[in-house]
């Protein structure tokens, strides 16, 4: 029987997810350099030629900078360490830990990109299904069966239900949407899209087939799980709330499109005022005159016969708005700016100290928030890991602090010097702290430097007696 309304089906979207939708779309946009939607931003003007709308959109290249200052931020992120306490199965399988080749580093690394980029994102913990030739505990061993780590859109996870336990909200249910590569033919291939539904102990895989009209739910697969809860973390590094937080960067991307825009505008009007158009003046006394005149001819091997007191010349546009349209662009640039990492590197003018201070302390107190967030999740998701195959206890990870530490100021780093001059602190403690401030790279081999240090003033104390 088909499903008695659209609610009915797997592939609707809850209240949430459909009106975030707009912002999910211009997001995965602005990420992916506007590829075939420049359209979209760009709309045809009011009695524009199709082809001139053409060659204005083929003429503009998207600036981005969206996608740029998420990696930075993720890139932030993708330095952590695990704890003493991870469970032996998952430091096992550290360096595949999705069952795609991808180590633990590398796949949170694209986790936050995704979380950072669109405000969360799903992390499931798979479990393949049970083999019944597993016999053992040393079977299980000798098998390649155990969990691994699954990235989830947010945009494919498309409805979810939760109950409050102990006041907390829980995920009762959850559906994801899956596109599936299906061989089509002898060698081609077609994208054939799945619901996996899910429900604490079970799931269940549903394909909607389109039949005279009419939408049929099909259920292609189903089975259970081990687990009395959905093995499904919502992942979020910005925000609390269950598959609430909003897209941190979201203004950033809404600035990016505008600047396109306007780069836009600001070609066009360059292309113009590079145009010249010819004036003849005098030639034409009534309408009748213009069956008459042949065409204009402009060119080194060409004259103009021009009446008495007409005049030829060419007139070209005063480019005042191109000034406005210059400055505007740069105002934009540098709200963009102020929203990315550019404070560490001083964007394109020379920052004072007191600016680059209280930029750092902002930026660095927003990432120590988010590497907390981030260590909470991943505990959450080893916890999964581990109650699928009975191990006591998760762990979790540690983000390197030192990344998220406000840089030294000037003024700090002479009195440290000053400090070493006088012999107060060694060498090496002046080096220790030049690295924890970000003055020195975190690869500087510091052993190395003052090894090297010494061997040196004991030769030249060699020479010297």
């Amino acid at each position: 029987m088909p499903p008695n309304n659209s609610n009915d089906l797997p592939s609707t979207l809850s209240l949430a997810a459909a009106a975030y939708s707009s912002n999910l779309l211009l997001l995965l946009d602005c990420w992916n350099d506007l590829e075939g939607r420049e359209r979209a931003y760009l709309p045809r003007e009011t009695k524009e030629p199709h082809q001139a709308w053409n060659d204005r959109i083929r003429r503009t290249t998207f600036d981005n900078r969206f996608e740029p200052a998420i990696k930075d931020y993720a890139g932030l992120l993708s330095v952590f360490s695990l704890n003493s306490n991870v469970a032996k199965s998952i430091v096992k399988n550290k360096d595949n830990i999705d069952q795609c080749g991808n180590d633990l580093w590398t796949f949170f690394h694209e986790v936050d990109q995704y979380c950072l980029r669109d405000g969360w994102c799903g992390v499931m913990v798979e479990y393949p299904v049970e083999d019944l030739t597993i016999a053992s505990q040393g079977d299980l061993l000798l098998s390649d069966r155990r969990p691994y780590l699954v990235l989830i859109d947010r945009r494919d996870i498309l409805n979810w239900r939760t109950t409050k336990i102990n006041g907390k909200p829980k995920l009762s249910r959850v559906t994801i949407r899956e596109t599936r590569l299906e061989p089509d033919g002898d060698y081609g291939e077609k994208e054939a899209v799945y619901y996996r539904v899910l429900i604490p102990g079970e799931y269940f895989v549903f394909q909607i087939i389109e039949d005279k009209g009419e939408a049929q739910l099909l259920l292609v697969e189903q089975g259970t799980t081990s687990l009395t809860e959905i093995p499904l973390v919502c992942y979020s590094v910005t925000e609390s709330g269950l598959s609430g937080a909003k897209a941190p960067f979201l203004n950033l991307a809404k600035l990016n499109i505008e600047h396109f825009q306007k780069r836009s505008q600001l070609n066009e009007v360059l292309r113009k005022c590079n145009l010249p158009v010819p004036v003849r003046k005098g030639l034409i006394n009534q309408v009748d005159d213009l069956k008459k005149v042949p065409p204009l001819v402009i060119g080194p091997n060409s004259v103009l016969d021009i009446p008495k007191d007409g005049d030829f010349y060419f007139a070209e546009p005063s480019g005042v708005a191109i000034a406005a349209s210059k400055d505007d662009i740069k105002d934009l640039e540098t709200a963009m700016d102020r929203m990315t990492l550019d404070f560490l590197t001083s964007g394109e003018h020379q920052k004072t100290a007191t600016e680059v201070l209280l930029d750092s302390t902002k930026t660095s107190a927003n990432l120590k928030g988010v590497a907390r967030r981030k260590e909470s999740a991943i505990q959450q998701i080893f916890k999964l890991w581990v109650t699928y195959i009975g191990e006591t206890e998760g762990g979790g990870i540690t983000q390197d602090e030192s990344l998220l530490s406000i840089p030294l100021t000037p003024e700090q780093v002479d009195k440290l010097e000053s400090l070493a001059t006088q012999g107060l602190i060694s060498h090496r403690t002046l080096l220790l702290l030049l690295q924890a401030g970000k003055v020195l790279p975190r690869q500087f081999d510091i052993d190395a430097e003052v090894a090297m240090t010494e061997n040196v003033q004991q030769k030249d104390e060699v020479l010297a007696t």
